[in-house]
């Protein structure tokens, strides 16, 4: 009995040594953890989809300069009905539409080269925003009306049972007001770049709002009146 006695005593002592190693001290209590970003590597544009895509190889070269960063290619999703009952759109594919950079510059470029960009026959746009933790997206595809670039992002709200033609319709009555270029979207969100702003910039704000009611987050209708008078722009988007 003493040695059975003995074993288990051991035992027991040999657990609680194991259990005391494998603890960790505790972190302090209110000690914010780091915050970790992964940025994406980008896919450089192989010669083969540089030749597929056709664009003029100095623009390609222009717009990697402007941004500081290298050309990587920009697939449009290719979507289809599913022969299901309720017709489900799906993705089917995708396929080699422009190209794009991942920029910090993203203002900038777009600024400076999509006006002359759109006369040659091409829209230069903000496809996606990373608000300055990464860099923002910027591409390049064929086109003459900003317009399209809704089409190719496949922009809309369903929340708000609106798609992506009734967008770009809402969008062209504004033109009434003040004329204005599309020069980003996303898939919930739209950016214009005013080129005659509105004489009254509060009714249009009050439109902005009826139409796209998530953007009175970051602020009431003055809020959202002085922002678009100091930056001649506006955007739209939808949670």
């Amino acid at each position: 009995m003493a040695g059975s006695r003995s074993v288990i005593i051991l035992c027991v002592l040999f657990l609680l040594l194991a259990c005391s190693r494998g603890e960790q001290p505790a972190e302090p209590a209110g000690k914010p953890q780091p915050t970790v970003i992964l940025k994406p590597k980008p896919r450089t544009m192989s010669a083969e989809q540089r030749k597929e895509l056709g664009f003029p190889e100095e623009l390609i070269r222009e717009v990697e300069a402007a941004s500081e960063a290298i050309a990587e290619p920009f697939f449009e999703d290719v979507m289809m009905r599913t022969a299901n009952l309720r017709g489900d759109v799906m993705i089917a594919g995708n396929r080699l539409m422009g190209f794009s950079v991942r920029t910090q510059k993203a203002d900038e470029v777009i600024i400076n080269l999509s006006p002359s960009y759109r006369r040659k026959g091409y829209l230069l746009f903000r496809s996606e925003q990373n608000y300055g933790r990464v860099p923002d997206i910027v591409t390049v595809v064929k086109g003459s009306s900003s317009y399209d670039i809704l089409k190719i992002q496949k922009t809309e709200a369903p929340n708000y049972h609106l798609d992506t033609k009734a967008i770009i319709k809402w969008l062209k009555e504004q033109q009434s007001l003040g004329s204005f270029v599309v020069t980003g979207a996303g898939a919930d969100w739209v950016e214009a770049r005013f080129i005659s702003p509105p004489k009254n910039m509060k009714a249009f704000a009050r439109k902005i709002v009826a139409f796209a009611p998530d953007v009175m987050s970051e602020g009431g209708v003055d809020k959202l009146t002085r922002r678009m008078e100091k930056t001649k722009s506006f955007s739209l988007w939808w949670d």
